[in-house]
């Protein structure tokens, strides 16, 4: 196998510059500029969520940094840690219905990192991330077709949607 099964690590942070400055500091990692996202609410009630996300340049795997104050979308994890494992999925229609058929909740899903929010019904994501498994750890399942989108990102130094 030419790379791991996973492409990114998620790790939720209280303040993303404060968390890109003592990663690049500690781990010789940069990163691109930040990019804010609108997520929706997880309960369906319509509202969404901005968070600020910036994977780091150097991988795999990517580190992926998310600054989120949000409960309910990345809850009382302990900042630093572990959030999830991001792989990527040719097949999120596919995806998706395997989750569900297998009892596995979703936790926060999107169709893009272009700001859009939510999920038009019906619609495929182009990422969800599942609720936590027995050890507490997600998967993030992001859709193939933005890989490009993503390197171009981490490459450039910024989001180009």
């Amino acid at each position: 196998m030419t790379e791991p099964p996973y492409f990114h690590i998620g790790v939720v942070v209280p303040d993303l510059e404060e968390a890109t400055i003592q990663f690049s500091l500690h781990y010789g990692i940069s990163f691109p500029e930040p990019a804010a996202i609108r997520i929706p609410d997880p309960s369906g009630s319509g509202t969404g969520h901005e968070i600020r996300v910036v994977y780091s340049k150097q991988g795999p795997p990517f580190y992926e940094l998310i600054e989120a104050t949000v409960t309910g979308i990345f809850p009382a994890v302990a900042h630093g840690e572990v959030h999830h494992v991001g792989v990527w999925e040719e097949d999120m229609a596919k995806r998706v219905l395997e989750l569900k058929a297998k009892g596995i909740g979703i936790e926060a899903s999107g169709v893009a990192l272009e700001g859009r929010t939510g999920l038009v019904e019906g619609a495929t994501p182009h990422w969800v991330i599942t609720e936590p498994g027995p050890t507490g750890l997600r998967f993030e399942y992001v859709d193939a077709d933005m890989r490009v989108g993503i390197e171009a990102w981490r490459e450039l130094g910024r989001f180009p949607g």
